[in-house]
C-alpha cells in the first residue's frame, strides 16, 4: 500500500483532530537553559491533563488501551501491513506523530525489523527525530509499542535551538552518561535489517544485549544517526525525563519544577537518571 504525503497527511489530520476535540495540546513556553556550553529548552506548561490521565490509567483494575483500538481521530496513515501512524493526543510540540503496532506488542521488548522498517518509513518524508522509550523507566506511559516522532530540529529556525545530540561526539571522556553512537550511511534507511543491526549492536554496548535483557534504554534516531542511552530510573528528585531530555528538550509541570531544574542543572538530571 503506498504511503501518502507524510507530511501534509499530519497537517491534515491535525487540523480534523482540532477541529472535532480529538487532539487535545498542552501549551507550553521554551526556557533556554545553559548548562556545561549546551543549550537545553525546558518547555514548562500545564501537563495535569496528561499526568491525570496517565494515573487513571495505571490504577484502573483493567488498564484501557489507548491504541487497540485507537481513536479514529487520532488517525494519519497506514504504515504497511503492521503499523499505523497517529497523532499523539496530548502533544506539546506540533506534529508530533506516533509510529504504533497494530497488534499489542510489549514496549518493552526489542524493537524488531518491521518496527524499523515502519519509522523508516515515516523518516524518508519528514526527515524528523525518531525517539522510544523502553517502558516505564525510560519515560514511556503506555505499554503498547510505540516510536515517537516530531519535526527536526525541536525549535523553528531563528529561535534558541537544543543541542544536537551529535554535540556529544566532540566531547571525549566527558560524555556524562552511559550510551553509544552509530552514523547511519546514505540509504540505510531503505534497508530496516541494517537498521537494526546497528540497533542490536548499540544494545550489546550499552550492556543491554542478549541475555541481559532490553529494557531501560532511551532510542533517538534521525535519517543519519541513531544513538541509544541506558537508564537507571525515569525521574529524579521528582522531574521526570524521556528520550528527548538526551536531545536538549526537558517538560516540566509549572514554575516550581521550573526553578528546581534550572537549580540543579539538566546535566545533573541526565547523569541521575541515566545508568
Amino acid at each position: 500500500m503506498p504511503l501518502p504525503e507524510l507530511n501534509a497527511a499530519i497537517a491534515s489530520a491535525t487540523r480534523r483532530a482540532l477541529a472535532c476535540g480529538a487532539l487535545q495540546p498542552i501549551p507550553t513556553r521554551p526556557e533556554v537553559v545553559e548548562d556545561e556550553g549546551l543549550a537545553f529548552v525546558l518547555r514548562v506548561g500545564d501537563l495535569r491533563r496528561k499526568s491525570e490521565s496517565d494515573r487513571a490509567q495505571r490504577a484502573a483494575e483493567k488498564p484501557a488501551n489507548p491504541f487497540l483500538p485507537y481513536d479514529p481521530g487520532m488517525f494519519v496513515a497506514d504504515i504497511g501491513e503492521g503499523h499505523v501512524l497517529l497523532l499523539n493526543k496530548f502533544q506539546v510540540l506540533e506534529g508530533h506523530a506516533l509510529v504504533v503496532t497494530r497488534a499489542f506488542a510489549e514496549q518493552e521488548a526489542a524493537l524488531e525489523v518491521p518496527d524499523f522498517a515502519a519509522v523508516a518509513a515515516v523518516l524518508r518524508q519528514t526527515a524528523g527525530l525518531a525517539f522510544f522509550n523502553s517502558g516505564a523507566g525510560a519515560g514511556a506511559s503506555q505499554p503498547h509499542r510505540h516510536v515517537q516522532l516530531l519535526p527536526w530540529p525541536l525549535m523553528p529556525a531563528g529561535q534558541a535551538a537544543p543541542f544536537d545530540p551529535r554535540a556529544w561526539a566532540g566531547r571525549g571522556e566527558g560524555w556524562p552518561f552511559p550510551h553509544a553512537w552509530a552514523a547511519l550511511a546514505a540509504g540505510e534507511l531503505e534497508q530496516p535489517q541494517e537498521l537494526a543491526a546497528h540497533y542490536a549492536g548499540l544494545l550489546q554496548r550499552i550492556g543491554l544485549g542478549g541475555a541481559a535483557g532490553y529494557s531501560g534504554y532511551n532510542l533517538l534516531m534521525t535519517p543519519d544517526w541513531m544513538m541509544l542511552v541506558r537508564r537507571g530510573r525515569s525521574a529524579h528528585e521528582g522531574l521526570g525525563v524521556n528520550a528527548l531530555g538526551f536531545a536538549g528538550t526537558l517538560l516540566v509541570r509549572g514554575e516550581e519544577e521550573l526553578q528546581r531544574l534550572r537549580a540543579m542543572g539538566p546535566l545533573t538530571l541526565l547523569r541521575a537518571v541515566s545508568g
